[in-house]
């Protein structure tokens, strides 16, 4: 028995490493199977996966048993929420194999499993129940084997927990970025030190002009006292301080007229930043094949973005790269703009994007 910590950790963000938790279970206790089932307020699977069996099985369990199962009753009769229980010293292999769930389940893919060692989270919150299992022929569960289930519990609770955590903060950036492709101005939201968390593409075409305010490493560049105004500003707004300044000029070295840049809250929490709304009162939308593309198949800015960096030969890589987002971020909107010109492959819409007749300028 021993404790893959590594493997373990390894699911708060890799999906794989996450599927085989119920493996490293098993693998801890030094038993062949194990179930990991994430529990809702109301005592219903959020998922569940096991090991050892096949998808026949779990496929059955799931649909005819995952509801009643008599192990999981009885977990909450003996009341040892939080920590190990040796079910089989309450129900005996014997008496299991009287079970609906040993005869209807177990019996007919010929598995001779029939003693249980689990954890139960306390009724009416959410948590994990966990369990692993032995043949019934095997010895009883011990003291041993339910210290290493508590060990493992312990650990499994935190990779839960901080990756949902990462799954929210995930989700509440790809809302924020959604809510920025969709607006034609330019918005960037930043954390305190001005390193961009996510931006419209009008914010990077804007950045791209070096005029005044420029991105370097995903972090804004300007003067040093335009750089201390925003840093002030974005520290106000972060930490909730009263008469802030949220509102400047930033003066271009072209002679145009400034940006005007406001300064507002990305969220509730101070991690998540603070979103820069900058002006630009000498804009002008000159006529554009990509405009056209864009009008044509009703494309949000980023995915117009998108087309133009795949017209320019650019890779998903070097398209994330230059927008300060994630590789990821880009295959998504690769994947709505595919739907949207009703095409399948980058192939088929680079075609389709290089035959679009030109706009006259």
């Amino acid at each position: 028995m021993r404790f893959d910590l590594d493997g373990i950790y390894a699911g708060i963000e890799d999906d794989v490493a996450f599927a085989q938790l119920s493996d490293r279970i098993a693998e801890s206790v030094g038993t062949r199977s194990a179930i990991f089932v994430e529990l809702n307020a109301a005592g219903s699977a959020v998922a569940m996966q096991m090991c050892y069996w096949h998808q026949d099985f779990i496929q059955f369990y799931a649909e005819h048993f995952a509801a009643r199962d008599p192990w999981t009753a009885l977990a909450i009769n003996v009341g040892h929420f939080g920590r190990a229980a040796a079910l089989d010293a309450y129900m005996t292999p014997e008496e299991f194999a009287l079970t609906e769930m040993r005869n209807d389940c177990f019996r007919s893919f010929g598995d001779d499993t029939g003693r249980c060692l689990g954890v139960m989270p306390e009724p009416g919150k959410p948590g994990l129940m966990v369990a692993v299992h032995k043949a019934e022929r095997d010895t009883a569960f011990g003291d041993v084997e339910a210290a290493w289930l508590n060990g493992v519990y312990s650990h499994l609770e935190r990779v839960v927990q901080l990756r949902r955590m990462l799954e929210r903060q995930r989700d509440r950036s790809a809302r924020l970025q959604d809510l920025a492709d969709q607006s034609d101005q330019a918005l960037l939201r930043v954390d305190r030190n001005l390193r961009v968390q996510s931006l419209s593409a009008s914010a990077q075409a804007l950045l791209e002009k070096r005029d005044g305010l420029s991105l370097y490493r995903h972090c804004i560049i300007a003067t040093s006292a335009m750089e201390r105004l925003l840093k002030t500003a974005v520290l106000g707004v972060i930490e909730k301080r009263v008469g802030a300044q949220t509102s400047m000029l930033c003066h271009r070295p072209s002679g145009l007229r400034p940006y005007r840049i406001v300064v507002l809250p990305a969220g509730f929490s101070s991690d998540a930043g603070a979103i820069l709304k900058i002006d630009n009162p000498d804009a002008t939308a000159p006529a554009s094949t990509i405009d056209a593309i864009r009008v044509a198949y009703g494309l949000t800015a980023m995915e117009a973005s998108l087309a133009q960096g795949l017209l320019l030969e650019q890779s998903v890589e070097e398209i994330a790269a230059g927008r300060a987002v994630g590789r990821e971020t880009v295959k998504t909107h690769l994947k709505s703009l595919f739907h949207k010109t009703s095409v399948h492959r980058q192939s088929a819409l680079l075609k389709l994007l290089a035959t679009f007749p030109k706009v006259r300028r």
